[in-house]
């Protein structure tokens, strides 16, 4: 039986740039949550919206931050959108 490979976190541009202009620390912090989200894609996010092409966009608050991320299950990967800061 074929092992499962681990699903990780890829960033769009705009995610990218959100993560740069936080302090070290908080950089840490978005980082360690996007890796632990990536640990269990088919976590229940807090909503779902579908997009122009039919994809199913996930939203999840964790640490103070919303996610906003698809997930491809074809080739492991969690692609986070947008974080946005949920204060």
């Amino acid at each position: 039986m074929a092992e499962q490979r681990p699903y990780r976190p890829v960033f769009s541009d705009f995610a990218a740039e959100f993560i740069v202009s936080l302090p070290k620390r908080k950089q840490r912090r978005v980082l360690h949550s996007a890796d632990q989200l990536a640990a269990d894609p088919f976590l229940r996010s807090d909503y779902t919206l579908e997009d122009d092409d039919g994809r199913s966009i996930e939203h999840l608050l964790v640490n103070g931050l919303v996610f906003t991320y698809w997930v491809d299950h074809a080739e492991c990967l969690v692609m986070i959108t947008e974080i946005d800061d949920a204060e």
